[in-house]
């Protein structure tokens, strides 16, 4: 015999007021962190603290009914709320394995504060917490076969459990309008070929760089962060562009240099490379056009000469204040060169502003 109102698993238990202060989905994942903290000998001691690890995909076994993107979103907001530490405290080279540790100490897990308008910081990073996901990849909670780390093996219902407590299926939730959960491998393949102008193919290989650097908690916009700097680098870089492929790019050994750098990059306002060097702040990129520069240089003290855009109208100035036209062929040459490029710079600067 059996009712479709009996729990045929073991429940995941969170207590409301955590959910209220955290969101559901964060509340959920910081008890079955506080699990294997506290009801496992999982885990290893780092300057005080008792910290576990799980791989995105482990969480997902253990949250079927959550996509990876929605794990990954409610464990950023954890981590900015404070109430979760997340650290890489392995320093191995290409070690980035996430660990996860509690913020004891945190008001939002003390049992004083009160719940009001104004401690409601959680309320912000909530928005949009879930992704929906494939139902027919959804598996039954009666049929989930759970391993002895993550609980199903305790002889009561009083501790937290790694369980799943929701059968989602196509004819009990017909009124959910759920999707496949977008390809994040795929998605960062088409960045790649748009912007370095390639044509690489979903193949084995080069989908297999990209999917095993998602595994190792890199997401999406971290890879396309490095396509991006790399790009900027070595698009226009003769010997280094035959080098932007994601062979190069998402290989463990170069994909964690590149993207700590890229970090870089990115905080100091992504700047244009020019001749392999970046440019600072203020500088501009331009490119001397010989002709116009030589033609314009014997025709600029002519009688009835007038300039035909900024730059020879700078050129003009900056020329007349040098006295340029008292200077011999030779020098005034030299310092005309000089001259143009200046003026060159500052009608960049002109248009760009």
């Amino acid at each position: 015999m059996s009712s479709l109102l009996l729990l045929k698993t073991r429940p995941q238990i969170v207590i409301p007021e955590l959910a209220v202060r955290l969101g559901l989905n964060e509340a959920l994942l910081l008890q079955q962190v506080q699990y294997w903290l506290s009801e496992t000998s999982s885990g290893v001691d780092h300057e005080g603290h008792r910290w576990i690890y799980n791989t995105i995909e482990e969480w997902r076994e253990q949250f079927p009914y959550f996509s990876e993107s929605t794990i990954k979103r409610a464990f950023n907001n954890l981590k900015k709320l404070g109430v979760l530490n997340i650290e890489q405290i392995n320093k191995r080279t290409h070690d980035r394995t996430n660990y996860y540790s509690i913020n004891y100490e945190h008001a939002l897990l003390s049992d004083e504060v009160k719940l009001n308008q104004s401690n409601s910081s959680a309320e912000r990073v909530r928005a949009g917490q879930n992704d929906l996901i494939d139902k027919r990849k959804m598996k039954r909670s009666n049929n989930t076969k759970m391993t002895p780390s993550n609980g199903a093996n305790c002889p009561d219902l009083t501790e937290s459990t790694t369980e799943n407590t929701q059968e989602i299926t196509t004819e009990s939730n017909s009124f959910c309008q759920a999707h496949a959960e977008p390809d994040h491998a795929q998605i960062v393949l088409n960045h790649f070929n748009k912007v370095t102008n390639s044509s690489y193919r979903d193949g084995k290989t080069t989908m297999g760089h990209i999917r095993a650097r998602l595994a190792e908690n890199y997401i999406a916009d971290d890879l396309i962060l490095v396509t991006d700097y790399t790009t900027a680098k070595w698009l226009n870089d003769s010997k280094m562009s035959d080098y932007l492929r994601p062979k190069t790019l998402f290989s463990p050994e170069n994909c964690m240099e590149y993207f700590e750098k890229a970090q870089k990059w990115h905080e100091a306002g992504r700047p244009a490379c020019v001749n392999g060097k970046w440019l600072k702040p203020g500088e501009v990129v331009v490119h001397i056009d010989t002709v116009e520069r030589d033609t314009v240089f014997t025709q600029i003290f002519s009688t009835g000469w007038k300039p035909a855009n900024r730059i020879q109208e700078i050129a003009k100035e900056m020329a007349s204040r040098s006295g340029l036209g008292r200077l011999n062929e030779f020098a005034g040459r030299s310092a005309w060169k000089g001259i143009w490029q200046q003026a060159a710079e500052q009608a960049a600067r002109e248009a760009t502003a």
